[in-house]
């Protein structure tokens, strides 16, 4: 069998144009956003990874430009450890609750083959309490 053309009429769309009673604040949308953030502040994680000595610390005190309390670690260290530290920071009226974690011993053993494991779990933990939280 073959197609048969069948003839449609064509639709007409007709837009209807609606007057607006007063201003609806579509440009200052960004304005707002900025603001809200401000408000309520933000939170900001980071995770540190390398060897003792190689200027973590270092790296964090000039990101923020703070100079944060850290006591020197050991190289002789048998294992990795995970050590979270939050500090409230604020700049102008901008507030941050910044999370650094910090990699105690990463990298410190003869055999490093295991180092990454510590991170993995931490980070896999912290990703599931997020699923269960929303």
């Amino acid at each position: 069998m073959a197609p048969v053309d069948v003839e449609t009429p064509p639709i007409e769309i007709q837009m209807r144009n609606l007057n607006l009673s007063g201003h609806v604040g579509f440009d200052s949308l960004p304005d707002q956003l900025v603001s809200k953030s401000v408000q309520n502040g933000f939170i900001f994680n980071i995770m540190c990874i390398g060897e003792t000595g190689l200027g973590k610390s270092t790296l964090m005190d000039s990101l923020f430009n703070t100079n944060f309390e850290s006591s020197p670690s050991p190289h002789t260290l048998p294992t990795v450890k995970l050590k979270a530290h939050t500090y409230e920071l604020q700049e102008s009226n901008v507030r941050l609750k910044l999370t650094i974690v910090d990699t105690v011993g990463y990298g410190d053993q003869i055999n490093k083959e295991d180092s990454f494991k510590a991170i993995v779990d931490y980070i896999d933990a912290k990703f599931e309490n997020y699923l269960q939280e929303g």
